[in-house]
């Protein structure tokens, strides 16, 4: 079975994931050929395969305080690397697409009529018994439909509210290390600029307290008072999630899902206009996770000083997400397993 594999590069949670997905993949014995593209951003974390094709395709770019700029992504969206990747990609070669929310992929398998599978937090809102979130569900359903559209769909949450959602893939260095506390914040908000975060927590109340503010310009580490600044980095950041006491962070599936998954105390601050972050805001909310719409002193303040944390060992998943993967229906049945 030859396997075209694509990953959303905006943000580390897609690759973080992927590379758990390709590691078991490779290992399947029906698997002949993986190949890779990458989409939406230069990946900022190491990969330990090959990236065959790579593309800058969509991407969110974000404003002032934390929201994104829809003018601003639409703006920058290269249309023209799509276009290319749609002609240039011999997507007809291959028996089976997969697309951890990668829309070349997923568009290029529709086009060339071959099987393709549809990977993400985003499909779990497609539901009719994921839980109502206002609007946010109506969106996502029609979001996913025109960027990443796929009938056949393998969805992650934190908990299991239809037979195609999984459990949160978590990272194997994460599931077999030693989780420690050295007292200090970890912080990846990436909608907000380095400069805002460092005043923020550079305020009085917070003189006291460490944080180690992961940055998406910076390209060193560097200091200033109680706030650490370091460039998004896979190791130190696996360091700093294992050691930390506390998490904030925005609304992205991945890092929330190893915050809980560590027992780490998680303060949640979703994207503004980003329907995917404020639909798992909504979930966590309800769940006893402390939640706000914006970077509020009086409510982290409040937050930094309460015991109570909520901790959720995922089971592992993963050959069962593999295993959906090869299930899936292929032309002529070719190459399908056993359930």
């Amino acid at each position: 079975m030859k396997i075209l594999f694509g990953i959303q590069a905006t943000g580390n949670g897609h690759l973080t994931r992927s590379v758990e997905i390709y590691k078991l993949l490779k290992q399947c014995p029906q698997v002949t050929q993986l190949d890779v593209l990458i989409s939406g951003g230069k990946a900022k974390m190491s990969l330990p395969f090959e990236v065959n094709y790579e593309y800058k395709g969509l991407s969110f770019y974000y404003g002032k305080k934390g929201k994104i700029s829809i003018l601003k992504s639409i703006g920058k969206a290269n249309f023209l690397s799509i276009s290319v990747a749609l002609l240039k990609v011999p997507f007809k070669e291959y028996d089976l697409v997969i697309s951890d929310f990668e829309p070349i992929t997923l568009w290029g398998a529709k086009i060339a009529r071959i099987p393709a599978v549809g990977i993400g937090n985003m499909y779990s809102m497609t539901s009719k018994k994921f839980p109502k979130v206002g609007h946010s569900s109506k969106t996502m359903k029609f979001f996913t439909s025109v960027m990443c559209p796929a009938k056949n769909k393998i969805a992650m949450h934190f908990q299991k509210f239809d037979d195609f959602i999984y459990y949160p893939v978590i990272r194997s260095e994460l599931r077999d290390a030693s989780v420690t506390d050295k007292d200090f914040t970890l912080v990846y908000l990436n909608s907000y600029s380095d400069d805002e975060l460092i005043r923020f927590f550079n305020r009085p109340q917070f003189t006291q307290r460490k944080f180690a503010v992961y940055s998406k310009t910076s390209a060193t580490t560097y200091q200033v008072n109680n706030c650490t600044i370091k460039p998004l980095n896979n190791e130190t950041f696996t360091e700093d999630i294992l050691s930390c006491s506390n998490v904030i962070t925005a609304g992205g599936f991945q890092t929330i899902s190893e915050a809980l998954y560590l027992g780490k105390k998680l303060f949640v601050i979703p994207i503004k206009k980003q329907a995917e972050q404020n639909a798992n805001a909504r979930v966590l909310q309800q769940m006893g996770v402390a939640t706000a719409t914006e970077l509020n002193s009086l409510q982290i303040q409040a937050w930094l000083l309460q015991t109570g944390k909520l901790q959720l060992k995922f089971d592992d998943d993963l050959q069962n997400i593999i295993k959906a993967i090869l299930n899936t229906p292929m032309r002529g049945n070719k190459h399908k397993i056993a359930a």
